[in-house]
């Protein structure tokens, strides 16, 4: 088996070796864990090719929204990665688990952006995406299972 060199073509928009640009999140630090009362999970319904298309959502407002993501493999955890970094996404998933991601789809309430909180408003939405995945890997399946 010799080396060879991706095209640009063959790439697309994907990222290699997606997991040495973006590390998984620990859940080491108690202060940073969500209680079971701060999510829920709500099903969209069937996708094509997808299967069932699952929404965690935040309970206090303003009732943050974001998708699960889940992968029947590494492999398969790998090109989801990649190709959402390529597209300049930032999903966020627990370290030493390739089987889910969470990304952020939107707010239930209307936020106010502006020039002057925008960076803040940025600050809130990613905290809550690592703690939706942090409930994810917590509580997810005692969730949807009952």
């Amino acid at each position: 088996m010799g080396i060879r060199k991706f095209t640009a073509k063959e790439l697309g928009a994907k990222v290699l070796f997606p997991r040495t640009l973006l590390a998984g999140l620990t859940c080491e630090d108690a202060e940073l864990m969500p209680k079971r009362q701060d999510f829920t999970v709500e099903t969209i319904g069937e996708v094509p090719g997808m299967g069932e298309v699952r929404m965690i959502v935040q309970i206090a407002e303003p009732h943050m929204t974001f998708q699960l993501i889940e992968a029947d493999s590494e492999k398969r955890f790998d090109d989801y990665l990649g190709t959402l970094l390529g597209m300049h996404d930032n999903p966020s998933y627990i370290k030493g688990r390739t089987d889910f991601m969470v990304l952020f789809q939107g707010s239930k309430d209307m936020v106010s952006i502006t020039q002057e909180n925008y960076k803040g408003r940025y600050k809130d939405i990613c905290r809550t995406q690592e703690q939706a995945a942090r409930w994810w890997h917590l509580y997810g399946l005692l969730t949807v299972k009952g």
